[in-house]
């Protein structure tokens, strides 16, 4: 039996070991590999990671607050997570830890057979300038994406994710929330992504409730956020006739990436659809996430 799992701190809300164990239970991998989740403080990283050579464990998962913390602790990084700064999968492969991200790549998969849209020659508008939207930002340049505009409240930390993209060869520009031609600026856009946890909690707030006329049919508006699975953001786009894409395809397609690159098979993803809507139902009956 090889260990795969996933580190972070805190650890209990994760909804990973619920979808990973469902594809491994339906494709007959879980007589070889289990996938356990692990509490991991950020002063033992270097030590939870140096032990999975040892364990003969197959590959982790890295959320937060690890996702940059693990880069040096890595014998090597995919090209892609060098780029965005950050790592969400590692695999265990002779001896040595490979870094991947699969975050991007993830949305990108929800995006086109979910969302039917791809990125290529499009115009998008990321709210927030965390992790999430470094990764995204990354895989739409990737992907082709003609110009990516990020709107965060401090510029000062979009700047980063800016810079990144123009030394993949990319446009971009930043704004805050202050510009008059803000409206513009959001009608212009053919994909708006929400990359932030605004709509989470409180799940009565919405980024753009001051610029709804911006919005309009033709624009896809998409939330990494996938539960509630329609946020208010989300719920003031289709008024507004645009498409709107949840953030659980993501999870689920970001995951499956993982799975593929840990043992070589392609994912049930509607095995680890399955398990994260029953997950999601429970959780909505207790009250408790």
């Amino acid at each position: 039996m090889q260990l795969l799992g996933i580190f972070g701190h805190p650890i209990t809300h994760s909804l990973s070991p619920d979808m990973q164990n469902a594809a491994l239970q339906e494709t007959g991998l879980d007589q070889k590999y289990v996938y356990l989740p692990f509490d991991i403080l950020p002063k033992h990283l270097e030590a939870a990671v140096a032990s999975l050579p040892v364990l003969g464990a197959r590959g982790v998962n890295i959320t937060l607050p690890h996702k940059e913390k693990v880069l040096p602790l890595l014998d090597d990084l995919d090209p892609q997570a060098l780029a965005i700064g950050a790592v969400n999968t590692v695999l265990h492969e002779n001896g040595r830890l490979k870094g991947y991200n699969t975050d991007g790549l993830g949305f990108i998969r929800s995006l086109r057979e979910e969302g039917q849209c791809d990125p290529y020659g499009k115009t998008i508008l990321l709210l927030g300038a965390g992790g999430a939207a470094r990764a995204i930002a990354a895989a739409m340049i990737l992907q082709g994406a003609k110009e990516i505009m990020i709107l965060n409240r401090t510029l000062p930390r979009a700047e980063p994710i800016q810079e990144m993209i123009q030394n993949m060869g990319g446009t971009s520009s930043i704004y805050d929330f202050s510009p008059e031609d803000l409206t513009e600026k959001i009608q212009s856009a053919q994909i708006i992504i929400n990359t932030t946890s605004v709509g989470l909690y409180p799940p009565d707030q919405s980024l753009l409730a001051e610029y709804l006329d911006g919005l309009h049919g033709g624009q896809l508006v998409a939330d990494i956020i996938y539960h509630p699975q329609e946020t208010l953001l989300l719920k003031q786009a289709k008024e507004k006739g645009c498409a709107t894409l949840s953030g659980l395809g993501m999870l689920i397609y970001q995951g499956a990436e993982a799975f593929r690159l840990w043992t070589g098979v392609e994912a049930p993803v509607w095995a680890m659809r399955a398990s994260l809507e029953k997950k999601l139902k429970k959780i909505d009956t207790s009250g408790n996430e």
